[in-house]
């Protein structure tokens, strides 16, 4: 079961537009001489007395009065919109929720009385969201028991029986249906053409309760349906779910609808994932239903991870091998990807040894093999994420001195060698301003920038810095921005919902308490 914390929030903000702008209304309540329009079907969530009108039928019933204060109700109505109490005293809370048969309404306020000016906002917000979500599913309870009902749904034969109101609040389509002002928005029957009543069901489901139920072969047709008919909720809640359990046939299940728009998140992660676990993918049954031109565009990318190449041709060749009809012209441009190039001599024996699939012809991979070896035709593969050094205390090969450090390096690609021998290749980015600096802090806000904050330029404690430096891709040199408002060395800068933040450190040799966070758009540090 995946459950949508949003999802109810997201309903009672929906609720309470509705109702301030007079939309859907099916009940009107006379309390101290003032009207206000309510929804049934909401106030019943919190109230015994208008799930008895609700029971009473499913017309727009006379107004009624309460005998109870504005503000009492007001603190009511708030409860059963927003989950939480407004302004009134507790005698009128009370008094409100005693003539509604609200419980719950009744209790909140005796917990606000006996903890008033105690909770912190983040137990006020997690009390808030516990009581919507209380609201919704006793709303929902009413829908399983069909209690109040207005509108009869109808796809593909079957019938649903649900609130107008709630399926406004819980999905954008049929919000959009029931307030267009169109034919369905009128009357208490709609029959639907363009929806199955599969979907039909789950998206009623998913409006009323926030949930999905379904293992991720499921979610695939969740999602399917979620972005056919606008439930960005449902489709959110879908994606997480399928980038949390990212398997091989999964991803390889999501490459039909890897072009579909709005499913770009979940898309972009199964991307990586097959990037990075080919060889796990390629031993799946359905690998070989996978499109050759999207296998050729994993083996031709730069950011395929792979220990050694020679596991690039094994997934070509079991590809190769269980689509024995593919045309040689289609096998050239497959096996071309993989890069031969980059081969030690052991990987090229292996591939010898292994060779192509029945009926390929082995002078074929002989001659690709040759091609790969013309001087300029070697491609590396480097990662998308990049290991980057920056600065630091620099040494002399014979450590008789040592001096900060200019230089700043990345690791552009990781290279076979004998047994489990790694070399990594590294290359010069543009060198920080002289006389370089050690013991800073460097982040990416990004991933296509680096910062490099503070530190020192000497060994003294009065060379501690409060200068920020930054580089991107598109600049030759480093740009010097905003400084920090204190000079620090040997702390921490870390990245937090897009900004920098540096947290202590020492400065002038003096352990610091003080936290600064950087803005990039204002170029600012506060």
């Amino acid at each position: 079961m995946l459950c949508s914390m949003e999802h109810p929030g997201q309903f009672f903000a929906e609720a309470q537009r509705l109702r301030e702008q007079k939309l859907l209304l099916d009940e009107e309540v006379s309390v101290g001489g003032q009207v206000y329009g309510v929804h049934r079907v909401i106030l019943a969530a919190i109230s015994s007395l208008f799930q008895g009108r609700l029971r009473g039928g499913g017309g727009q019933q006379l107004r009624f009065s309460l005998d109870v204060t504005r503000r009492g109700w007001e603190a009511a109505m708030t409860f059963a919109y927003e989950g939480v109490l407004g302004p009134a005293s507790q005698g009128e809370v009370l008094a409100a929720a005693e003539a509604l048969g609200a419980p719950r309404v009744k209790n909140a306020a005796r917990v606000r009385s006996e903890g008033h000016g105690k909770a912190s906002e983040d137990e006020e917000k997690l009390s808030q969201a516990e009581e919507l979500r209380e609201n919704l599913h006793s709303i929902e309870r009413l829908y399983r028991e069909g209690v109040g009902c207005d509108l009869e749904l109808e796809a593909e034969g079957y019938l649903l029986r649900v609130h107008r109101v709630a399926l406004a609040c819980g999905s954008e389509f049929f919000g959009a249906m029931l307030l267009s002002g169109m034919r369905e928005s009128q009357g208490t029957k709609v029959s639907l053409r363009t929806i199955s009543s599969q979907d039909l069901r789950l998206l009623v489901s998913f409006a009323y309760s926030g949930v999905v139920r379904e293992r991720w072969p499921g979610l695939l047709r969740v999602a399917q349906a979620a972005l056919q008919y606008q439930s960005s909720s449902c489709l959110d809640l879908c994606q997480r779910a399928l980038a949390q359990s990212l398997c091989p046939a999964l991803c390889l299940a999501l490459f039909p609808m890897a072009e579909a728009p709005g499913l770009e998140k979940v898309w972009g992660k199964a991307h990586r994932y097959l990037l990075s676990h080919l060889p796990a993918v390629s031993l799946c049954p359905t690998f070989p239903s996978l499109p050759a031109t999207c296998l050729a565009e994993l083996l031709d990318s730069d950011e395929l991870h792979v220990l050694e190449e020679f596991e690039a041709f094994l997934a070509a060749r079991r590809w190769l091998a269980a689509n024995p009809e593919t045309q040689e012209s289609e096998v050239k441009d497959l096996l071309r990807c993989v890069r031969f190039g980059r081969m030690s001599t052991r990987e090229l024996r292996k591939v010898r040894a292994a060779g192509l699939p029945p009926p390929l012809s082995p002078d074929l991979l002989n001659q690709l093999m040759v091609e790969a070896e013309i001087p300029g035709q070697e491609r590396w593969r480097k990662p998308d994420q990049a290991l980057v050094v920056i600065g630091g205390d620099g040494l002399r090969p014979n450590m008789d001195r040592r001096q900060p450090s200019c230089k700043v390096w990345w690791a552009r690609a990781f290279r076979c060698g004998m047994g489990l021998v790694r070399t990594v290749e590294w290359c010069r980015l543009p060198d920080l301003p002289a006389p370089g600096r050690f013991r800073h802090g460097a982040a990416s806000l990004t991933g296509s920038e680096l910062y490099v904050c503070g530190g020192q330029d000497f060994y003294s404690n009065s060379n501690t810095l409060a200068s920020t430096l930054r580089w991107s891709s598109s600049q030759e040199d480093w740009e010097e921005m905003a400084p920090l408002c204190q000079a620090r060395s040997f702390f921490p800068l870390v990245v937090f919902d897009g900004e920098l933040y540096a947290l202590g450190g020492r400065g002038n040799g003096v352990a610091l308490n003080s936290v600064e966070t950087y803005n990039p758009e204002l170029n600012v540090w506060r």
